[in-house]
């Protein structure tokens, strides 16, 4: 069963932290969805959306949302596994 997170946990770590990492990486014009993207794909080893039904915000379960949030966490202070989970994505999607 998937829980529906209650809109105040979804902006202030889902939504904040891609805002914050395109504040930061300013320099790799990447939008907030495009962090999203990486760490989704990168947590499910695929294509997010092969896994879990849009939107991924109101289907991933609890422990799901927590890895996905500590993985954009680590992007904000580890660009080098930013990049490297970028490229992965890129892959899952068949775009390498």
């Amino acid at each position: 069963m998937r829980l529906i997170l209650v809109p105040s946990a979804y902006y202030h770590n889902y939504q904040n932290l891609p805002e914050r990492l395109s504040e930061k990486y300013r320099e790799l014009n990447f939008q907030n969805h495009c962090y999203l993207r990486i760490a989704l794909d990168n947590f499910f080893q695929s294509k997010w959306d092969t896994k879990i039904q849009r939107p991924a915000y109101r289907n991933l379960s609890k422990v799901e949302l927590n890895k996905v949030i500590q993985l954009l966490k680590s992007y904000y202070d580890n660009k080098k596994m930013l990049l490297d989970h970028n490229k992965n994505s890129l892959y899952f999607r068949g775009k390498l």
